[in-house]
């Protein structure tokens, strides 16, 4: 489906610290084990797109009217924003576990790097000092809203000091979380998508744990 549906838009949790990172968190649920699709129909993306700022009401608008007219083309646009979600996951999972990437996976981001790239000119800056990069205006082309999380994952993985600060939640490896993130904590030391959720679930395990062997927790 590409029209907006009879569910209600997701409200989605924006923790990654990266544009790219929140993208790729668009998948609820544990991610690896039991799934839960929030990108069912083009009016996700075009929702996930007004969340984080990509667009505003007006310009979310224009798009869910070019996606009622061009139906077909809405549903391929959604089609590859979630063939370019899993890549950019594969890719950071690759990352944070010291792999290789697959070819296959950095040839689609460049493949929609190529595509982004020349909607993307100099403007004067908003502050009028100087000139920054700017977007064609939203509502012409139903791929807008991918250009700028193309744009970002180009920069998170071509600044070495970002990249390597790239996580998994460490909860992947026993729940399935998935979720990712740019840990800017000083220390460098964040294991958790969300100290409320698996940071919480984590600790509760480790007390269950020693209780088990009969120790007491130490703080």
């Amino acid at each position: 489906m590409t029209s907006s549906g009879p569910h209600a838009p997701h409200t989605f949790d924006l923790m990654g610290g990266r544009l790219c990172l929140d993208f790729v968190n668009t998948v609820s649920g544990k991610r690896l084990t039991a799934p839960i699709e929030r990108l069912r129909e083009y009016a996700d993306l075009v929702s996930w797109a007004q969340q984080v700022g990509l667009v505003d009401g007006a310009g979310a608008r224009r798009l869910l009217e070019r996606a009622g007219q061009e139906p077909a083309r809405a549903q391929r646009v959604l089609e590859g924003a979630v063939a370019l979600r899993e890549a950019l996951f594969r890719l950071v999972v690759a990352l944070t576990e010291g792999e290789p990437v697959a070819a296959e996976d950095l040839a689609l981001l460049d493949a929609q790097r190529a595509l982004a790239l020349p909607h993307q000119h100099l403007a004067p800056a908003e502050d009028g000092g100087g000139f920054a990069l700017a977007w064609e205006p939203v509502g012409e082309r139903l791929e807008a809203p991918l250009w700028p999380v193309v744009r970002s994952a180009e920069e998170l993985l071509t600044r070495p000091e970002e990249r390597a600060r790239v996580r998994l939640c460490e909860m992947t490896h026993e729940d399935g979380c998935g979720w990712v993130f740019l840990d800017e904590t000083r220390n460098g030391r964040r294991r958790w998508c969300s100290m409320k959720d698996c940071g919480n679930r984590a600790k509760a395990r480790r007390h269950y744990a020693r209780q088990r062997k009969g120790t007491r927790p130490q703080d």
